[in-house]
């Protein structure tokens, strides 16, 4: 083989190589966190929110499990509502807050949060096996490797906001007991 021809090969093997982990990083898809901003997003697109004017902000509260993943939806429009990205530290803050969502980070404070959350019109997300049955309205989980949410309908009823009956028939339904009614 001529060193013209090694060239060639080495050549065309390199952009199979590069080609295929192109391809492989493509079908990789969203991560995790990727998928809950998303749904995030589109919870906006179900619920009504009282006097909430035309900015929606949507807070992290604590540690922030998705790092640049909600960059994805600051400043995008849904219901009319431009969603605003917010990192949050403390409990006095929630009032600034729309929806807010609480990692597994802030579990033993969760029920302060719950508490400081009443009578706000605040959506409570979080992604903590046992949170919705606690009192968080909407709590991601995992199933056969894909996001999945469930809504604690009592909280749902306490929290003064209006939710679409679609955002119910598509999750597992929960109460405040621990209950599934789905």
């Amino acid at each position: 083989m001529t060193k013209e021809m090694t060239r060639l090969l080495i050549g065309l093997l390199c952009g199979l190589l590069l080609s295929a982990s192109i391809a492989g990083a493509e079908e990789a898809g969203p991560t995790e966190y990727q998928v809950k901003a998303a749904f995030l997003y589109h919870f906006v697109k179900f619920i009504d929110w009282p006097d909430s004017g035309s900015i929606l902000k949507v807070c992290v509260l604590g540690e922030d499990p998705f790092g640049k993943d909600t960059d994805a939806i600051e400043g995008k429009t849904a219901a009319g509502k431009v969603l605003s990205v917010a990192r949050i530290r403390s409990v006095h803050e929630l009032k600034k807050c729309q929806m807010v969502f609480i990692p597994s980070s802030e579990n033993d404070r969760l029920e302060s949060i719950l508490t400081a959350a009443q009578g706000l019109n605040l959506l409570t997300v979080g992604d903590t096996a046992g949170y919705a049955w606690r009192g968080v309205i909407i709590n991601f989980y995992k199933e056969q490797g894909k996001v999945r949410f469930e809504i604690n309908r009592d909280a749902a009823g306490r929290s003064g906001l209006k939710i679409s009956a679609k955002l119910f028939s598509i999750s597992r339904i929960v109460h405040d007991a621990g209950k599934r009614s789905d």
